[in-house]
C-alpha cells in the first residue's frame, strides 16, 4: 500500500515499494511486446497483500510519534481489527495466483478479490 499511498517518516520503504510498481508495469509493458509478436510471454504483477500482523507492524505502532506521524493511524489498524495474519494473507496471496484473469491488472490487491 505504500508504493501507492506516500506516508511521512517512511520515504525509503514508500520508494522501494513504489519501484516495485513500476517496475512491474515496464516488465508487463515487455511482455505485451512479446506477446503481440506470438511470442511466449508472462503475466506480471505487482500485488499488494494488505495490512499484515507483523513484526514491522508492531515497531510501527511502538515507536517515536515525532519520527513517525502516523503512528496513531497504525495503532488503529491493531484495534480496529483490521490486520491480517500472514497465514491468511498467503491463502489470499494463493488465491489471487490461481484467478484466471491473473496479470490482466499489472497493480492489483488482495483485498479486491
Amino acid at each position: 500500500g505504500l508504493g501507492r499511498r506516500a506516508m511521512a517518516g517512511s520515504a525509503l520503504y514508500c520508494t522501494a515499494k513504489a519501484g516495485m510498481d513500476n517496475l512491474s508495469r515496464a516488465m508487463a509493458l515487455d511482455e505485451e511486446h512479446k506477446a503481440a509478436q506470438g511470442e511466449r510471454a508472462a503475466r506480471v504483477v505487482s500485488l499488494a497483500p494488505g495490512i499484515i500482523d507483523t513484526d514491522m507492524q508492531a515497531q510501527l505502532r511502538g515507536g517515536d510519534a515525532s519520527k513517525f506521524p502516523d503512528r496513531d493511524r497504525f495503532a488503529a489498524f491493531k484495534a480496529e481489527g483490521q490486520l491480517v495474519s500472514a497465514e491468511d494473507t498467503a491463502t489470499r496471496v494463493l488465491r489471487f495466483l490461481a484467478r484466471d484473469d491473473f496479470g490482466q491488472q499489472v497493480l492489483a490487491d488482495v483485498r479486491d478479490a
